[in-house]
């Protein structure tokens, strides 16, 4: 191919020894698209802090013209992407009618997913007469994840630790994987009470913050819950029946009495006899807090006034039942202490005598000391009847009529429950409800409405303890859908500013099918500057896209090359094997010598690691400039040996093995003339081989142009020979230096 196209040709309209170059046009350094997208969602992302020049987007095909009211384009900073990210406009989702992004399933042809903005797409899919598929989700924008960047950061220094558990040596020993997994489960839990108390902190609460506060209580009584019934537990745990009034009290605290209820308590003249009173005291039983349960009873008993005997007995009598009560409440035994069934059975015949003993004339208050009792024992139809949902009773009937049960008992006691309470329809109790049934599956199919994280973290620590496969049952999908979690929540992080690393890692994670999606959104990171880029290129390494990782370095390597950063230009070419693209640049290069007569990439081969490994053309461009660096330091045989090999690699374009001949000229006169033997017969052969090729019919033009920019600077004033068209110098040399090699031989 020539490399002097006739002015009306379209083949490489830059390419050197022109002298007269259009416009440059890059598009042979191959912009690069790894994947289909939609155009809709091409748009240029212009970052201040971009560390690149340009007035073009990289692509195929897709390039995104700088309008006349744009930035200039020596001060318009923008960032490169492989592909464009889906990214959210209010604005243009407002008011285009295009209002739908298509992502194909990487792993099922037939499978994709809509990516719905903003109501326009619903609407006008109910116009239109179509359903919404249950594959058209909306997108997690990035400003929902800001507000938890340091909770996803902590969460995934847990989930790190998590993944590395299986490798380490506690996990051999079941006991001390037991404590493992509890430590790995405990350290979420205070991941997202931090995050609730970050959140309580704001002064000023909007509607956002205050449903993000719900959805993390959510997640913590979900979480707690199935540490409870599922995490193995270590011994800092206490029995199921306490970890579960525990976990009432904390994540559904009893609330504080309500300013109707204070004003009848404060007003009351005998709080004996307050309805609210006794209500307030039944919860306080029901969940256990003793210790104020404790302080509500002692605050009616009242001093004994000397009026009349039968007064003084009657408040005897109560005050003494008030005691014996509270004696009752502090002996309950505790268990977590060992063999508690005979001090248990003992308890519980202490309550029925003393529930027996009890006879008043005040039926209201008989009634309600009994009714405490019978709660203490166990009672099924009076903890129901003083219990306000189906959670409160459930736990206040395991705590006080089943305090040894299993996490397997906790089913069989579910039915009378569920007979007096109806569950609510929302995600959170509906998963509540069967992680009690211990259907986990059902479970955490609730969980996917509730948020993206509970459901990645939670299964996966799930699969991890679950080693035997029991969690589930019969019919597991725990494992199965693991991996699709985890990337479900992984995706959103992969287009943000700061978390994109980390949705990388969860990638990382995901042995069958993580590689797959790495490979798909990873030419959809902006490279906003060169350290950004280097950690991209540093994920494509260490999980082998291979594919991926030469589409980076070549968009680099483009890059570059617009800013005429050559040196990081053909560093990054050559990592990416650019073999063309860098004899384009090789030929830049000589093109500036033949138009000036001076070495200009000296500085830029300084700066490049070459060895013999190294690309021909950057070789090339390495050994003519050492062939310029021994003329100038004298050393003529070196020089004469390095020049016969830039002929013979044949590597630079024909016309430019003319200046190659022309430089053997005057080392054949110096020869002569000193006597000295550069150059041997069948290098003198070859020189007038190369000289028929230079003068080849086919490059006739374009050696002719190339000449007559040379004469600009190279002729006899400058201490040079005159050149000409013919290569006459170069033949007439030639024979004198063979007739001088024969002379020589002869004597």
């Amino acid at each position: 191919m020539s490399l002097f196209p006739e002015h009306n040709s379209n083949i490489l309209q830059f390419t050197p020894f022109t002298f007269e170059p259009p416009p440059v046009d890059y598009s042979q350094f191959e912009g690069i698209s790894s994947f289909p997208s939609s155009t809709q969602f091409y748009e240029a992302s212009v970052i201040t802090e971009a560390f690149l020049k340009e007035d073009a987007y990289l692509g195929k095909g897709k390039g995104k013209q700088v309008e006349e009211n744009d930035l200039k384009p020596e001060t318009r900073k923008q960032t490169i992407f492989l592909n464009p990210l889906f990214k959210y406009d209010s604005n243009f989702w407002s008011t285009s009618n295009q209002s739908t992004g298509v992502k194909f399933h990487p792993t099922r042809s037939k499978d994709f997913a809509c990516y719905v903005f903003g109501k326009e797409p619903k609407e006008k899919v109910k116009k239109e007469s179509f359903t919404l598929d249950t594959q058209i989700y909306n997108c997690s924008l990035v400003h929902d994840i800001d507000s938890r960047r340091v909770f996803y950061n902590e969460a995934f220094s847990i989930f790190r630790e998590a993944a590395r558990a299986p490798f380490s040596k506690e996990w051999r020993e079941k006991s001390m994987r037991e404590k493992l997994l509890c430590d790995i489960s405990w350290n979420y839990v205070n991941a997202i009470v931090n995050h609730i108390k970050s959140l309580q902190e704001i002064p000023i609460k909007d509607k956002q913050i205050q449903n993000e506060i719900s959805t993390f209580r959510d997640m913590m009584a979900i979480w707690e819950l199935c540490r409870i019934m599922y995490f193995i537990k270590s011994e800092r745990y206490q029995r199921l029946s306490t970890d579960l009034l525990t976990w009432l009290n904390e994540c559904y605290p009893l609330g504080a009495l309500t300013e109707e209820e204070l004003n009848e308590l404060r007003d009351s003249p005998n709080l004996r006899n307050t309805v609210t009173f006794w209500s307030r005291l039944y919860k306080l039983i029901l969940r256990g807090l003793f210790p104020q349960a404790i302080n509500f009873l002692r605050s009616i008993i009242m001093a004994v006034e000397i009026t009349s005997d039968q007064i003084i007995n009657r408040e005897i009598i109560i005050n003494d039942i008030i005691q014996s009560v509270i004696k009752c409440i502090k002996s309950r035994p505790k268990m977590s202490s060992y063999d508690t069934g005979l001090a248990w059975r003992n308890w519980l015949s202490q309550c029925s005598q003393l529930q027996k003993s009890i006879i008043l004339e005040n039926k209201f208050l008989e009634e309600n000391f009994i009714m405490i009792l019978k709660i203490l024992s166990g009672d099924p139809d009076a903890i129901l009847a003083k219990s306000s949902s189906w959670l409160e009773g459930l736990v206040a009937l395991v705590y006080h009529k089943y305090p040894k049960c299993e996490t397997s008992d906790v089913r069989s006691t579910l039915g009378p429950v569920f007979i007096r309470f109806s569950v609510h329809p929302d995600p959170t109790s509906q998963a509540l409800k069967r992680i009690f049934y211990q259907r986990i599956d059902d479970a955490l199919s609730y969980c996917k409405h509730i948020d993206p994280w509970l459901l990645s973290h939670l299964t996966d620590l799930l699969c991890k303890t679950d080693l035997d496969e029991t969690i589930g049952g019969k019919s597991l999908l725990l494992h199965q859908h693991r991996e699709g979690y985890l990337i479900k929540f992984a995706e959103p992080l992969l287009t943000h500013s700061t978390l994109w690393q980390v949705g990388f890692k969860y990638l990382e994670h995901c042995e069958k099918f993580g590689k797959v999606f790495m490979e798909e959104f990873v030419g959809k990171i902006p490279f906003d500057n060169e350290r950004k880029f280097e950690k991209i290129l540093k994920i494509c390494e260490d999980n082998g896209l291979k594919f991926d990782e030469k589409c980076i370095i070549t968009t680099m390597g483009t890059k570059y090359m617009q800013i005429k950063r050559y040196a990081s230009t053909i560093i990054y070419y050559m990592r990416a094997g650019k073999d063309e693209s860098l004899k384009a640049i090789c030929n830049i290069f000589l093109t500036q010598y033949v138009e000036s007569g001076k070495i200009m990439f000296s500085e830029v081969l300084d700066s490049i690691p070459v060895d013999k490994n190294s690309n021909e053309s950057v070789n090339f461009l390495s050994r003519y400039r050492l062939y310029h660096s021994l003329i100038q330091d004298e050393f003529y045989v070196q020089a004469a040996q390095v020049l016969v090999e830039c002929l013979r690699s044949e590597i630079s374009p024909k016309e430019f093995w003319g200046v190659l001949l022309f430089h053997t000229v005057p080392l054949m006169k110096l020869g002569r003339r000193k006597g000295i033997k550069l150059f041997e017969k069948i290098h003198i052969d070859e020189f007038i081989y190369y000289c028929s090729q230079v003068l080849d019919k086919r490059i006739e033009d374009s050696w002719l142009k190339l000449v007559q920019r040379m004469k600009r600077w190279h002729y006899k004033e400058t201490g040079y020979f005159d050149i000409s068209e013919d290569l006459n110098p170069v033949k007439i040399e030639c024979e004198r230096y063979k007739k001088n090699l024969e002379k020589n031989h002869s004597v």
